[in-house]
C-alpha cells in the first residue's frame, strides 16, 4: 500500500486501473471534479478509465470510500473535503500512471490536523507556505496555525498601528549560538534582520484563499501578552515601565511583557483582533499566552492595582483574567480562542471555551488531564515528540510516531480535539534547512492525527514513506535519507543543510555547535 495517512480500511483487489490524462472525470462535487481534471491532464496518456463521484451521506464529514475495479475508479463521500480527501489519496496510489484496483475505506482520527509556522523570528515567503500548504493537503493535514509575532519581529500588517511592521519587523542583528547566553555574550551575526520581511492584509488574504481550496483552515497567533517585545519597541507604553526598548535580538523568554494593569493593551488587543478576524474566517484564534514572566506584574502598582480591584488571588490569576476578556471578545466574533497549556496557569478561573495547546509539563500533568476532565478541549503538541527544529538524531521520526493520547495518560479522548507540529525558526534561515528537517515530520504527524491507533504501526509507515519518496521529492518535498530521519548518521548533507557550520538545535536552552575541527569524527559515526 503507497498510501499516508494509512486509512481505516484497505484491500488490493485483482488489476490494474488507469491514472492519467486519459482518466474522463464525473458525478458529483465541482471543485474536486475540477481539479481532479486539472491534475489529470497534467499526466502523460495511458490506460483509459473513469473518475466518477458520487455524494452519499452516510460518510463522516472528511471520510470517503474508493472502489475501483479495471475501468473505473469510484469515490462516495459527504463532502467536497472529502472528495478532496479521496483525490489525495489517488494521486498518491497512482504515482505511476496505473493503481491497483483496491477498496479504501478512510476518515480522521481528529477533526484539527496542524502544523504550526514561525514566521517571526525568520521570515517565510507567500510562495513558500503555499509549497507547505500543498504538502499539508496531499496528507490531509486541514490546519496552519500562523505565528506572526514575537519579540524578535511583528509580521502582520495591522493599519491601526502601522509602526508595527514599520519598525517592529525590524531587529538590528541576529542571535547564532547559545554558548555564554546566561552571560549575555552569546554571538551574533552583524546584519539587519526584517526590513519589508512582513505580510500586507493582502498577501495574508492571499494565503487564506489559496488554504481554502485546499480545505485548510489558516488560524493567527498574536502571543500575548508575552513575547511581545517587538510590539513594546512601536508602542512603550503597553509595557509596565512604558521605558523605550528595541526589536529583541535574542532568543528566550523576556521579562519585558505587556501591563496587563492597564487598560491600553486590552484595547491594542481587541483592534489587532479586529482586524486580523476580517482576513482569517476559521473559528479559532490564537493568543499564545506561553511564556510570560510575572516579573515586571509583581512590582507594577498598575498590575497590583488591577488585582487588588478584582479580587484576584495572583499574578497567574490577572493573567486568566486577560485571557478571559480575550475569550469573551473573540466570542463575540464567532471564534474560540487558543492558547498554550501555560493558560492552564488559571484554570479555576479560565473560560471553559478555551482551547489549551499541550507542548510542555507544567510540574505534572494534573491540571492538563484535570481540564479534559471538567469538559475543556486539548490540542496535543507535546515538545518531546512533535517540535521539529530538532535534530534528528535527538527526535528520529519514530520518536515522533509514538505521540498518542494514550502514551500522554489520557483516558478518555473525547476532549482532544487534535495534534499539532509547530515549526520554530530561531535557528531556521534557509529554506534548505528547513526543508531537510520539516517535510519528513509533517507527514509522519499527518498520519498520527488521521490514522486511527489500532492501525498505527511505524515499521509500516517507513516503508510506505520510502515507497512514497519519488512522489514527495518529485513535488519538492524533500525527505532525508533513512539513516538520517532515523536518528542514526551525520554526514556533510546533514551539517551544509543545518546552515553555516553553526547549530543544531537540542532544546532551547542549550545548543551543540558542530565544527571543523570535529567534523572528520563526525562523519565517521
Amino acid at each position: 500500500m503507497k498510501l499516508i495517512p494509512r486509512p481505516v480500511e484497505y484491500a488490493v483487489k485483482e488489476g490494474k486501473v488507469g491514472w492519467n490524462s486519459l482518466t474522463q472525470v464525473t458525478g458529483d462535487f465541482p471543485e474536486t471534479s475540477a481539479l481532479a481534471k486539472e491534475l489529470l491532464a497534467k499526466k502523460a496518456a495511458g490506460r483509459e478509465s473513469r473518475l466518477h463521484f458520487t455524494s452519499d451521506s452516510r460518510f463522516a464529514p472528511e471520510g470517503y470510500a474508493i472502489k475501483s475495479d479495471k475501468n473505473v475508479i469510484q469515490v462516495l463521500a459527504s463532502s467536497e473535503a472529502g472528495a478532496f480527501y479521496a483525490l489525495m489519496s489517488l494521486e498518491q496510489m497512482g504515482e505511476g500512471g496505473e493503481m491497483d484496483c483496491c477498496f479504501v475505506r478512510d476518515e480522521p482520527k481528529y477533526s484539527y490536523r496542524s502544523f504550526q509556522l514561525d514566521c517571526s523570528r525568520h521570515f517565510w515567503t507567500v510562495e513558500k507556505i503555499k509549497s507547505i500548504l500543498r504538502l499539508q493537503a496531499s496528507v490531509k493535514m486541514n490546519t496552519f496555525h500562523w505565528h506572526l509575532s514575537d519579540d524578535q519581529g511583528w509580521r502582520a500588517e495591522i493599519k491601526k498601528y502601522p509602526l508595527l511592521t514599520e519598525k517592529g519587523s525590524i531587529r538590528k542583528n541576529t542571535q547564532i549560538g547559545l554558548v555564554g547566553y546566561n552571560a549575555g555574550k552569546e554571538p551574533h551575526d552583524d546584519e539587519e534582520y526584517g526590513r519589508g520581511m512582513f505580510y500586507t492584509q493582502e498577501d495574508m488574504k492571499e494565503v487564506v484563499a489559496y488554504a481554502k481550496k485546499l480545505h485548510i483552515q489558516v488560524i493567527p497567533e498574536i502571543d500575548m501578552p508575552g513575547h511581545m517585545v517587538a510590539a513594546i519597541a512601536c508602542y512603550p507604553e503597553l509595557s509596565c515601565t512604558g521605558e523605550p526598548t528595541e526589536v529583541s535580538t535574542r532568543w528566550g523568554v523576556m521579562d519585558n511583557i505587556c501591563c496587563c494593569g492597564k487598560e491600553n493593551i486590552y484595547n491594542f488587543a481587541k483592534d489587532v483582533i479586529d482586524e486580523l478576524c476580517e482576513i482569517f474566517p476559521a473559528p479559532y484564534f490564537h493568543i499564545g499566552g506561553d511564556e510570560a514572566p510575572k516579573t515586571r506584574w509583581k512590582t507594577c502598582p498598575k498590575c497590583q492595582a488591577k488585582i487588588k480591584e478584582l479580587g484576584l488571588k495572583d499574578e497567574n490569576a490577572l493573567q486568566g483574567y486577560f485571557n478571559n476578556e480575550m475569550a469573551k471578545y473573540l466570542r463575540t466574533k464567532g471564534k474560540r480562542m487558543i492558547g498554550w497549556n501555560e493558560v492552564l496557569d488559571a484554570a479555576d478561573i479560565m473560560d471553559k471555551d478555551v482551547i489549551a495547546q499541550w507542548w510542555v509539563y507544567r510540574g505534572s500533568k494534573t491540571r492538563e488531564l484535570g481540564w479534559l476532565e471538567k469538559g475543556g478541549n486539548l490540542i496535543l503538541s507535546m515538545w518531546g515528540y512533535v517540535y521539529m527544529d530538532h535534530p534528528y538524531n535527538v527526535r528520529p521520526l519514530s520518536k515522533t510516531y509514538k505521540m498518542t493520547a494514550d502514551k500522554l495518560g489520557i483516558k478518555d479522548k473525547k476532549g482532544v480535539i487534535g495534534v499539532e507540529c509547530p515549526q520554530w525558526c530561531e535557528y531556521i534561515r534557509t529554506e534548505e534547512k528547513f526543508d531537510f528537517i520539516s517535510f519528513a515530520r509533517i507527514i509522519t504527524v499527518a498520519e498520527i492525527a488521521w490514522t486511527p491507533d489500532y492501525r498505527m504501526d511505524y515499521k509500516g509507515f517507513e516503508e510506505r514513506l520510502e515507497a512514497l519518496r519519488p512522489f514527495f521529492e518529485s513535488r519538492g518535498w524533500y525527505i532525508p535519507p533513512q539513516k538520517v530521519y532515523r536518528g542514526k548518521a551525520r554526514d556533510f548533507k546533514t551539517l551544509t543543510y543545518a546552515g553555516r557550520w553553526n547549530t543544531w538545535r537540542i532544546d532551547p536552552y542549550w545548543e551543540v555547535k558542530w565544527t571543523k575541527k570535529n567534523f572528520g569524527e563526525i562523519l565517521k559515526k
